[in-house]
């Protein structure tokens, strides 16, 4: 068999095998068994794949995570800090956003067990300095607060001053934790 005759036979086992795979795919073949996996960064709604970009910073203690339109040069960016269980869960968290104003804020996450109207409450240095948030609403994980940063709290910031947090769940009693702010100065500093 010749290196001509040797082509033109694969070819035709090549367009016989095309033949017949169209033909089971036209007979309702079976949903394919592995599919490509969609990213884990979703795409904010009048956003286009392609033109969307998230960049995730690690720092000692927090992550900056600024999201980008590439068609606006639109940029956000918060700074957030997950505290979890020995199991892994999310036992608090959270975020260092800004308003559409600039003005800074702080939001957090706690289980949705705790309810809305749940305080969360800081103590941070020696004295020491309190602040209490109170949950204003949850979905299925996780219930919700917010806070100005104000002087205590931007004094504590960058004093670097570890923050006791605390806040009650119906069953279980109280949750009582650590969220270093040490670091949190440093990924502001990157920001400017």
């Amino acid at each position: 068999m010749t290196l001509t005759s040797t082509r033109r036979l694969a070819w035709l086992a090549l367009a016989i095998w095309l033949g017949a795979a169209a033909g089971a795919s036209a007979q309702g073949a079976p949903p394919p068994a592995y599919a490509a996996k969609p990213s884990d960064v979703v795409v904010p709604e009048g956003e286009t794949l392609g033109e969307f970009r998230r960049m995730i910073q690690p720092f000692k203690n927090w992550t900056l995570i600024c999201d980008e339109s590439l068609k606006s040069k639109r940029r956000v960016c918060n700074v957030t800090q997950s505290i979890v269980n020995a199991q892994g869960a999310v036992a608090f968290n959270w975020s260092l956003i800004a308003t559409a104003d600039g003005k800074p804020l702080m939001a957090m996450r706690i289980p949705a067990a705790a309810g809305v109207g749940a305080q969360i409450e800081f103590a941070m240095g020696d004295s020491p300095d309190r602040i209490v948030a109170q949950t204003d609403r949850c979905d299925a994980s996780f219930c919700f607060a917010t806070i100005a940063i104000g002087n205590v709290l931007r004094r504590h910031i960058r004093a670097a001053t570890p923050c006791l947090v605390s806040y009650p769940l119906p069953q279980g009693g109280p949750v009582v934790l650590e969220a270093p702010l040490d670091g949190l100065s440093g990924v502001l500093a990157k920001l400017k």
